[in-house]
């Protein structure tokens, strides 16, 4: 019984990566709905350099989309935006919660804030001085990292 067990074990973990795996595209059809409108709502004017595609057995697709002027949004599988990364430039004003542009412009009003991350239980911003603003999800300052 232990090698009928070991042997669909090693079959199962030869497989598994088989069924994961990477596509790249200029397609934005391939984006779910939702991802292609956010594309659309706030980057309008920037064309679609490529898309990577990552399938993932146990945690569905992702997508990361790389714009002609360099920004990148990664996308979950949904097409929920997880993280915008405008590099040197702002990120769109409508996308910033009013909170978080509330505190840094108390608190750092010569920066702007060049990227965006959803993570578990928090927002990260990141200014154009490097510091990274973390949030809750009800608008609580949490703390810095520079």
């Amino acid at each position: 019984m232990k090698k009928v067990f070991s042997f669909l074990f090693v079959a199962l973990m030869a497989i598994l990566p088989a069924l994961a795996g990477e596509i790249v595209t200029q397609d934005i059809n391939q984006l779910p709905q939702q991802a292609r409108s956010f594309i659309t709502k706030y980057f309008g004017n920037v064309k679609v350099s490529h898309i990577k595609i990552d399938s993932d057995f146990l945690q569905g697709k992702k997508y990361e989309v790389t714009l002609t002027d360099r920004t990148e949004i990664d996308f979950d599988s949904k097409g929920r935006w997880t993280e915008v990364d405008c590099q040197k430039k702002a990120v769109p004003a409508g996308l910033v919660p009013t909170y978080i542009q509330s505190y840094v412009n108390a608190n750092f009003p010569r920066e702007t804030i060049t990227k965006m991350e959803r993570k578990h239980g928090h927002i990260e911003a990141e200014l154009s001085n490097d510091y990274t603003l973390k949030f809750s999800k009800k608008g609580k300052f949490i703390g810095m990292d520079n």
